[in-house]
């Protein structure tokens, strides 16, 4: 049986908390790694998920205390999400090329 690791940094603007973690985590760009198992199906090979880390930011300087936690991908994507529906949910603001109104407008 084959594995594969693949790794990817999510950024959040916000501080952001997960499902069965009694800590806010603050904003910021982590990394996560999740491993999958090769297995040859009947029908086709595929690659079932089998973990996902997250390397937590340390609260001090010292990278020998650095924690890695093992999460559910699911609720890392509705954390990602929700983090993401924030920006989104900024009003917009666009400038009139009109030389009498050059307050802002906002787009909706």
């Amino acid at each position: 049986m084959t594995n594969r690791t693949t790794s990817k940094i999510l950024n959040f603007v916000r501080p952001f908390s997960l499902r069965g973690l009694a800590e806010v985590l603050p904003a910021g760009a982590y990394k996560v790694i999740t491993e999958e198992s090769f297995t040859e199906n009947v029908t086709y090979p595929t690659y079932q998920w089998v973990s996902t880390h997250m390397h937590l930011h340390t609260k001090s300087d010292r990278p020998d205390e650095a924690r890695t936690m093992s999460v559910d991908p699911r609720d890392l994507e509705v954390a990602h999400l929700r983090d993401q529906k924030m920006i989104d949910a900024r009003p917009k603001v666009a400038f009139s090329a009109r030389k009498s109104n050059n307050r802002a407008k906002r787009v909706f």
